[in-house]
């Protein structure tokens, strides 16, 4: 069975990911059943910035487990914003990565014409990082994010395909043989 997307969303500004779930439905993206404040908790958790915000660790601890379990649960690719990852460290990076073990992430930045963060770039493969114009609406950036889930769908399908005209040629010669 094929990992199911996540694509998760890197960008200075914050996206309303509610307002977005019919858009993201076209490309059959969901959004996990999580409430705001626990994605608020879940940044402050990997950023470690719980001080700063004047929380303690244990108010944020296990917020970001509990997403990941939501998109777990959910059975669709999923859509998370954390706009301020942008800036995480690689080591935060590979913190955030590690809950997702179960999924293919993809980043989509906001970031303008830029490339996406390096401390994520390293934990990404490249062609699994998307950088769009930093303008968009959060209608227009639902549409993209779309496209990307459908170009990664078609990319999935062609690999199978590809394997499956292997498979045939290897059967056929052997029955040419």
């Amino acid at each position: 069975m094929a990992k199911r997307l996540f694509l998760l969303h890197l960008g200075p500004g914050p996206v309303d990911a509610t307002s977005m779930v019919e858009s993201l439905a076209v490309g059959g993206v969901g959004v996990p059943d999580v409430d705001a404040a626990v994605l608020a908790h879940a940044e402050v958790e990997i950023l470690r910035s719980h001080k700063a915000v004047g929380l303690r660790r244990k108010d944020v601890e296990g917020a970001w487990a509990r997403v990941c379990r939501r998109a777990r649960k959910s059975g669709t690719d999923c859509f998370v914003s954390m706009p301020e990852w942008f800036a995480a460290t690689p080591a935060q990076a590979a913190l955030a990565l590690d809950g997702l073990a179960d999924f293919r992430v993809v980043l989509v930045a906001t970031s303008g014409f830029a490339e996406p963060p390096r401390s994520w770039m390293s934990q990404v493969k490249d062609e699994r990082a998307h950088v769009l114009p930093a303008q968009l609406s959060d209608e227009q950036l639902a549409a993209q994010v779309a496209r990307i889930a459908l170009m990664e769908e078609e990319a999935r399908l062609d690999r199978r395909l590809a394997k499956v005209a292997r498979r045939r040629r290897l059967l056929d010669r052997r029955r040419a043989a």
